[in-house]
């Protein structure tokens, strides 16, 4: 029986939205631009509006259908596409961190907030449940396959989890069909990650588990951060930090190493939110010791852009 949040008998899977579209580089600065400008219920009321919207972003039916999905899923908007914060801060036109999505922080944050979302049922069980760094399409599609025809889950189909499961391959494989890598080979932004490398066998892929030189220690700390406000204690163990389903250990693919080297080095922040104590016979805990916004976090994340 499947345990966590996919074992659940009240989950609801996710395998569409995106029209098999993964997210390209303007997209998120596109939909924030558009809601910035009065958009929202034309984006809202999007089946009165297809041409329209159409028209104004640029794109055909499908991709903008993917681009409202995306939007929601990322956190750059709520289900209502109100923009959060977090939307704001990243893509604003006035001001704004990474509107151009340029830098490996953002790739890091909306891989965050994907893969640590159960709700999105095929990125959560790669990172959070698959059993091995190898990922094969086959074998992905027919475990997850299994598991709803076992956990019962309603109104799915194969077609409908293998074309989830080829637009989540694209979100984070480079292609290289003719030999060669170009810029067109990056369909999806968060490939930049390195988190998925091709093996020598047809469509199957490598999870890179281990230290990611790109993934900084205010990113860690926003992350650990998100974690924790869906904990009910302040007081977490290292090995749940590392193996629990939402966990940065899991999400990031880190290894034990690693998470020790991001502990660490959070006990010698001035500001520091979370104590990192190693207690007698090896245990080691993780408390959460004071509070910051959510906003301040992520600006920290982008403090020595020059």
């Amino acid at each position: 029986m499947l345990r966590g949040p996919l074992g659940k008998k009240t989950y609801k899977p996710k395998f569409s939205g995106h029209d098999t579209f993964p997210f390209r580089y303007a997209w998120l600065t596109k939909i924030v631009n558009y809601l910035e400008q009065g958009g929202i219920k034309k984006i809202k009321e999007f089946e009165k509006n297809k041409l329209q919207t159409m028209s104004e972003f640029g794109v055909g039916l499908n991709m903008v259908k993917s681009i409202r999905h995306w939007s929601i899923v990322t956190r750059v908007c709520d289900k209502d596409f109100n923009l959060t914060d977090f939307g704001k801060l990243l893509f604003s036109k006035n001001d704004s961190l990474d509107p151009y999505l340029e830098r490996h922080e953002t790739l890091w944050l909306l891989h965050w907030m994907l893969s640590s979302d159960e709700n999105l049922t095929t990125w959560f069980y790669v990172f959070n449940y698959h059993p091995s760094i190898l990922l094969n399409r086959e074998q992905l599609l027919n475990e997850l396959v299994s598991i709803g025809k076992f956990s019962k889950w309603k109104g799915i189909s194969p077609n409908t989890i293998k074309r989830d499961v080829d637009c989540f391959l694209r979100t984070y494989s480079i292609s290289n069909k003719k030999g060669e890598v170009t810029e067109d080979s990056i369909e999806c932004p968060l490939a930049e990650l390195g988190l998925l490398q091709p093996t020598y066998n047809k469509n199957e892929f490598e999870i890179q588990k281990g230290p990611k030189a790109t993934l900084t220690q205010e990113i860690f700390t926003f992350a650990l951060n998100d974690y924790f406000s869906k904990q009910s204690n302040q007081i977490i163990t290292f090995e749940k930090l590392m193996y629990d389903y939402g966990s940065p250990g899991k999400v990031f693919a880190l290894d034990e190493i690693s998470m020790e080297n991001y502990l660490e080095s959070m006990e010698q922040s001035k500001t520091k939110l979370f104590q990192f104590n190693r207690g007698a016979g090896g245990l080691r805990q993780i408390t959460k010791i004071k509070n910051s916004s959510t906003t301040q976090l992520i600006k920290n994340c982008y403090k020595k852009v020059a």
